[in-house]
C-alpha cells in the first residue's frame, strides 16, 4: 500500500502501522533513525495526533515534525 508522509509517498506492507511509515521516511531521508520514539509528534491529514502503533490504510497521509520539518 502507499502512505504519504510529509508529501513523499513510502510503499509499505499491508498492516503496516505509523511507524512502519515514519521509519520508511526517515530511512529515505537518511535521518537519524533515534529519534523515532513515543513523543514524536505525528497527524493525520485532519491533523488528530497518531499513535505510532495505530494501523494505516492504503493512500493515506500523514505528516510527522521534525527539526528538519519546521
Amino acid at each position: 500500500m502507499k502512505v504519504t508522509v510529509n508529501e513523499l509517498t513510502v510503499e509499505l506492507f499491508e498492516g503496516a502501522q505509523v511507524r512502519n511509515a515514519v521509519l520508511r521516511y526517515f530511512t529515505a531521508r537518511k535521518m537519524d533513525k533515534s529519534l523515532i520514539n513515543d513523543d514524536l509528534p505525528v497527524k493525520d491529514a485532519y491533523g488528530h495526533t497518531l499513535d505510532l502503533n495505530a494501523p494505516l490504510r492504503n493512500e493515506q497521509c500523514i505528516t510527522v515534525q521534525t527539526e528538519e520539518s519546521l
